[in-house]
């Protein structure tokens, strides 16, 4: 449940994303660590089932996940720290930014 704003009393607050963004990004980086083995996996497979333009789909694809799997976890882990620990939000109405 969101808060009401301290200034104006409104219920149309948001929470800031502050944490979702950091471990996003963080999650991204790793996520682009892994996705050099990933993207030897997905090459493998794809010249197991098609040389040559398999190689280079799945190779592409094995970097892809990687990268998505890493950002999507840590900008998961984010949105919980937003929740539960940083709990910063912004006033849609007024502007004002507050802790809850």
């Amino acid at each position: 449940m969101n808060p009401s704003c301290p200034n104006c009393g409104s219920l149309n607050v948001r929470l800031k994303p502050l944490a979702t963004r950091a471990c996003g990004g963080v999650g991204a980086v790793t996520g682009g660590v892994t996705a050099a083995t990933a993207g030897t996996t997905g090459a493998a497979i794809g010249t197991a089932i098609c040389p040559g333009l398999g190689t280079a789909i799945g190779g592409l694809a094995g970097v892809i996940a990687g990268l998505l799997t890493g950002a999507l976890g840590g900008a998961a882990v984010g949105h919980a720290i937003d929740r539960k620990i940083v709990q910063a939000y912004h006033c849609n109405d007024c502007g004002h930014e507050f802790a809850a």
